[in-house]
């Protein structure tokens, strides 16, 4: 049975929280307070949030839904 890693969201939270991340914020803010930040997104790979969210397009959000939408939206492939 294939087994899929399925924290990633809960890792970016947790990563939030760390650096102080707060909505609404920009991007460009966002990535300036937790880019640095290592997320797990597989049960063997760890990148970055600025990797993560590499693909966003949006500019600003108004929070974490907002934000966690364009991330899928962005067809992040891990």
């Amino acid at each position: 049975m294939q087994k899929f890693y399925t924290a990633q969201a809960h890792n970016v939270i947790r990563a939030f929280d760390r650096t102080g991340v707060a909505f609404p914020i920009t991007k460009k803010e966002l990535l300036a307070k937790a880019g640095a930040e290592k997320i797990k997104v597989d049960f063997d790979k760890t990148i970055t949030l600025e990797e993560y969210c590499s693909g966003i397009t949006l500019d600003a959000f108004e929070n974490k839904s907002q934000f966690f939408n364009a991330l899928i939206g962005s067809a992040t492939v891990l």
